[in-house]
């Protein structure tokens, strides 16, 4: 059965970590473990997230996981997010090299890496499972 949604997250926008089914079931269970409280992504035009906001994560079949709340926002360059932002976002050994391997692959596929290029450094807890 697939979990609903409770009404007081219904309007927030949903959230899935990694780039395929497999990595995106395995990340949504660290973030209930609670291994996982960080992410990263790049800048874009949809504007840029603010501390206290509520996504929706999800499963790599876009099911419902858990909801999360904002809890730090900040804009890093690649080369100097640290070893803390890597083991915070639990992925792999959760090192700065694991974590620099793999974004790195990750923003090469989109044709848009650059060792200084900005990021959003965020930080979150995990405020409801569903």
């Amino acid at each position: 059965m697939i979990p609903q949604v409770p009404l007081k997250y219904r309007a927030a926008e949903r959230w899935s970590f990694g780039d395929n089914e497999a990595q995106a079931d395995d990340l949504a269970q660290k973030v209930i473990d609670g291994t996982k409280t960080a992410t990263c992504a790049n800048i874009d035009d949809e504007g840029t997230p603010v501390v206290g906001e509520v996504y929706v994560v999800v499963d790599g079949r876009n099911n419902p996981v858990c909801a999360v709340q904002l809890t730090e926002v900040k804009q890093v360059p690649f080369d100097l997010v640290t070893e803390q932002h890597a083991w915070d976002e639990g992925e792999g050994d959760r090192s700065l090299k694991f974590w620099r391997e793999e974004h790195q692959r990750f923003f090469e596929e989109y044709e848009m890496f650059a060792p200084d290029m900005p990021l959003l450094l965020i930080k979150f807890i995990m405020v409801e499972a569903f």
